[in-house]
């Protein structure tokens, strides 16, 4: 420890971490500094630091320019990121041991965009609880809905440009690579393709970036737009069905791909059942495609859910063909295929599709 301090104090490309509390609980507490590894990992610690008078310090040398490092004050607790690079960086925690990180050139903007995502958040949120105490008092109407809607799409694309905007300038160096698995969820399908076409060789390399990159290939092949591709499995009788024997034969079809074991699935079912109900006599139909492993459990979801509609498997989880195919990688995951077999939307909600379906099939 003493030879990295001695270092850092004479070497130019050396860090000054500077930490401070807003209060005196974590006096006394060991602190530690922990960089990744190659596939985003914490490894071992490289420094440690006593809490005193609610402040610590460490010094380093970063391995490669614009590395993060994160900064782990307890297992239970949220570790603080931040970029090491040369320069005096400091970092505060509130009350509530939330971090904020400034001082050097790159933690400067890591801090402004962390202020305009949780800005972004916090209207977010504010929408959400709008959108809430709306549906419960029963008064959502389909224009409403439509006004919600395109409000959280404008939220959602304004906080995908903020992250988008961080990230594209760095996206070559380890704290691009960090923020962009960090941020992952919150990209578009566009923008995460045209960020790894930047990134660097090492990146581009790990398996688990050729395996986003062959999904979000096949996501594109079957996006809104474009003819449905077909998909095989057998029913829980064990007959062999297709995706086929329902799509493109004159009914709007939702695709549901969904598992037992996931609990938002589960909870999803009893509005998809209300729907199933309310547009069956349209013309539409609902095809289930587990993504289970046992087919007891499967089948005894399908019971308990008390769903009527066609279901599908060939009971290998993510391995399974069908997901592989739609590039599914969350679930649950809803396609909705048109009377004709064009996919008219993906990865959308329960209300969503409820509005999408008076549009097209009528509420009376």
């Amino acid at each position: 420890m003493v030879a990295c301090i001695l270092m850092a104090c004479t070497d130019r490309n050396a860090f000054t971490l500077s930490g401070m509390f807003a209060d005196d609980d974590q006096n006394g507490r060991m602190i530690y500094l922990h960089p990744l590894d190659s596939l985003f990992r914490i490894i071992r610690p490289i420094d440690s630091a006593k809490v005193e008078n609610r402040k610590f310090v460490f010094k380093g040398i970063p391995k490669e320019p614009l590395a993060v490092q994160l900064v782990v004050i307890d297992e239970s607790i949220m570790p603080a990121a931040f970029i090491a690079e040369k320069g005096n960086i400091v970092m505060n925690f509130d009350s509530e041991l939330n971090a904020t990180v400034k001082g050097t050139t790159m933690n400067n903007r890591y801090h402004q965009f962390e202020k305009s995502r949780a800005a972004i958040m916090e209207k977010i949120e504010s929408k959400i609880s709008q959108y809430v105490d709306i549906k419960i008092s029963g008064d959502l109407t389909s224009k409403r809905f439509q006004e919600f809607r395109e409000s959280f799409k404008r939220l959602e694309d304004e906080m995908r440009n903020v992250i988008y905007n961080f990230v594209k300038p760095i996206i070559a160096t380890p704290a691009g690579h960090y923020f962009f698995m960090d941020n992952l969820f919150d990209l578009n399908d566009k923008q995460k393709i045209e960020l790894i076409s930047s990134a660097s060789p090492d990146f581009k390399n790990l398996r688990g970036i050729q395996e986003l990159e062959k999904r979000l290939e096949l996501r594109r092949a079957t996006a809104a737009g474009e003819l449905f591709t077909d998909v095989k499995g057998f029913d829980l009788n064990g007959k062999a069905v297709s995706l086929s024997d329902y799509a493109g034969k004159g009914n709007v079809v939702l695709v549901d791909f969904w598992a037992s074991r996931y609990t938002p699935c589960v909870r999803a079912m009893p509005e998809l059942v209300k729907i199933y109900q309310k547009y069956k006599v349209k013309g539409f139909e609902i095809v289930g495609i587990s993504l289970d492993v046992k087919k007891d459990d499967w089948k005894k979801a399908v019971k308990d859910s008390k769903s009527t509609w066609p279901q599908l498997s060939n009971l290998k989880e993510w391995d399974d063909d069908c997901a592989i195919t739609y590039g599914i990688d969350a679930i649950p995951h809803y396609l909705l295929i048109g009377k004709d077999g064009i996919i008219i939307e993906r990865d959308f909600n329960e209300d969503e599709l409820n509005f999408i379906l008076e549009e097209l099939l009528g509420s009376k």
